[in-house]
This record gives structure tokens, sequence and C-alpha cells, in this order.
């Protein structure tokens, strides 16, 4: 997902702009309900950069965030993510913050943890699509009987020797 923005430096009446486009992955990760085991206290999740220039966090009770219930998981969505390393924490008591995953790598081709593509789709939704059935099973072949006869569309089309 990009954003592209007009930008004008040094001309505010002007007509003359740049355009700058602020690129970044929409992120999705599983994560289980309640991780500090404290029902009352609103869970937070942190993404960070490994260099510091980035992070975001979100709450369980966010937009972001995707309760699903049947599963005990909650999907937090981290939208514009730009490339680089990244680790995720929970926030444990009122100031310490626990890792729950280090060496995330965000590209433009997607999130990788180690030599593992994260899916685009979060598990439960891959797995909800992969138990049901197919639409329409696909059409047999017909059998010789119902083909008819053979016609060589090529006959007289090349030389004799050409073939």
């Amino acid at each position: 997902m990009e954003r592209t923005h007009d930008v004008a430096f040094g001309n505010p009446r002007g007509k003359d702009f740049n355009t700058i486009v602020l690129s970044g992955v929409d992120l999705t990760v599983p994560l289980e309900m309640d991780l500090d085991c404290d029902p009352l206290q609103d869970d937070e999740v942190r993404l960070q950069s490994e260099d510091g220039h980035f992070e975001k966090i979100l709450l369980a009770s966010d937009a972001d965030a995707k309760p699903d219930p049947d599963k005990r998981i909650v999907l937090y969505t981290f939208r514009l993510v730009p490339p680089g390393a990244y680790r995720i924490s929970v926030r444990i008591g009122a100031e310490k913050w626990l890792d729950v995953v280090t060496g995330l790598v965000v590209s433009k081709e997607g999130a990788f943890l180690g030599d593992k593509k994260l899916g685009t789709e979060p598990e439960s939704v891959a797995e909800d699509k992969a138990e049901e059935p197919a639409e329409d099973p696909p059409e047999e072949a017909p059998e010789e009987e119902e083909l008819g006869e053979f016609v060589d569309v090529n006959d007289g089309f090349f030389e004799e020797g050409e073939r």
C-alpha cells in the first residue's frame, strides 16, 4: 500500500511541487489473547524497528486489533510498516516490555522471519479457506469415443519433408 502526498518546498504560493511516496507494508500479527494474564488490563503490543526509528503500539481494543474468540487470538494489524528489521513486544506490568518475536524483516516483497516468508493472510483465515470444499468439481476429459474422428489440421500446410 502506497500513499502519495504533494509537497511544496520554499514556494508556498507557487504551483511547482515535488512528490513524495510513502510506502509500507500492512503487517498482521496473530497473538494469544490476554498475554499478560490480566483480564482487567487492555493488552498492548509494540512493533519496533531495531534502529529505533519506527515504533507503533496497538491495544487489543483498537480498530486494527481483531479478536477471534474461538481460536483465543487477536489479529493485530500494523499499517504502512516501512522496510527494515523489527521486534514485536507485549507490555507486562506497568513498564516492562517482553519480546515475543525478534528478527522480523519487512521488505516490499513481504515480511520474513528468518528464511520463512510470512503469509499475507492470518493463519486462521488461511485455515478456514483450506477447509472449505471446492465449489464445482473439475470436469473430466471426454472418453476417446466421444472425441470423434481425428483430423490432421496441419495437412496441406507443409511441403513434403518440412515436418
